[in-house]
This record gives structure tokens, C-alpha cells and sequence, in this order.
């Protein structure tokens, strides 16, 4: 279970339902800019924020979104996938093959930080965060504070509101796709 004070921060500073969602620009897979503005005149947009880098079973939670999605009838929602740095090159070759995820890289966290989704932990708090939120050993190892994204899901309507809420901290949000594509019908 994540620490007390992380989830007292994280409760306190995060968008929840109905805020509104702030506008960005990131960079996708192949180095093109995507913008949230023009996703949304199109749809709705699902925001997978992960707290950890590109690690195989993110690779692998992003599967069962693409066939959970590829079975609804959503075709106007977008989903992003958001991580703090980009996945190695092995990892983007296999995801180019024909998804509808868009995989985005927040470097420094700065989408992140204006969903209230980064916190500042301890080195001995960082410790005993769960395996989904990786930290890596420099900050582990580290006399100071560190930041730490923590993963989560927002559904951002086409006026920028946003519907749907949840905080993947236990890594189970995978097992939820299902549920939340059924809420945005």
C-alpha cells in the first residue's frame, strides 16, 4: 500500500472528476507532435499516465487496452499512453505495428505535474513504494528527496471535463479497462 503521506499529497494536488483537463503537446513514437486540444474536437481521450518507465508489463497492460478497445464501440475516443522518458528501441519497433494507443513521453513530467500526479518522496519512502511505481537506484541510493509519477487513468471529454478518475498505484487498473470504456457509451 502506498505510504500516507504520498497518497494525503497526491489526493490533495491531483485533478479529480469534473476539473477541467489542461491542454498539451507531446511527443509521440515516431518524434510527431500530438496535441490534446485536437484529440479531443475529435472525441473523448482516455490518459494512461505511467509511473514507471518502459518495462514489459506496461508493454503488456497497453494490450489489453488496445483489444478491450478494439472490441468496443468507442472509435471516437483516443487513448494515450503517457510515460516519463522513452521506451528503448526494441520496444518501439514492436509497438509501431498498427495500435491505436498513442505511446507519449512527458519528459521531466511536466504533463504529470499539471495533473497534480507527481509527488516528492524520501529516500526511505521511495523504498517501500509499490513495484509499479519503479524508482531507479541513483534516487534510491540518493541523500535527497526524489519525484515519483503516480500512475493513473483520466477520461477528458471533448470540453476538456474530466468524467472518469482512478489511480493505478497497485498496478491492477488493467483488470478496469473494460469497465471504464463501458462508461464512456
Amino acid at each position: 500500500m502506498l505510504n500516507g503521506s504520498v497518497t494525503k499529497k497526491l489526493h490533495r494536488k491531483a485533478l479529480k472528476k469534473n476539473d477541467e483537463a489542461p491542454l498539451f503537446t507531446l511527443s509521440n513514437i515516431n518524434d510527431e507532435c500530438v496535441q490534446l486540444e485536437t484529440l479531443l474536437s475529435k472525441g473523448k481521450s482516455i490518459l494512461v499516465f505511467s509511473g514507471s518507465t518502459w518495462y514489459r508489463y506496461s508493454y503488456f497492460g497497453l494490450l489489453a487496452w488496445q483489444g478491450v478497445f478494439e472490441q468496443s464501440d468507442n472509435q471516437d475516443t483516443k487513448i494515450l499512453a503517457i510515460y516519463p522518458d522513452k521506451p528503448d528501441s526494441a520496444a518501439i519497433a514492436k509497438w509501431r505495428v498498427d495500435h491505436s494507443i498513442e505511446i507519449l513521453y512527458d519528459v521531466g513530467n511536466n504533463v504529470a505535474k499539471q495533473f497534480g500526479l507527481v509527488v516528492k518522496v524520501s529516500p526511505d519512502k521511495a523504498k517501500k513504494l509499490p513495484k509499479t511505481i519503479v524508482i531507479d537506484s541513483i534516487s534510491l541510493t540518493s541523500e535527497q528527496e526524489t519525484e515519483v509519477t503516480i500512475p493513473a487513468i483520466y477520461v477528458v471529454n471533448k470540453d476538456r471535463t474530466i468524467l472518469h478518475v482512478s489511480f493505478d498505484i497497485e498496478g491492477d487498473n488493467c483488470g478496469n479497462v473494460k469497465k471504464i470504456l463501458d462508461r464512456l457509451t
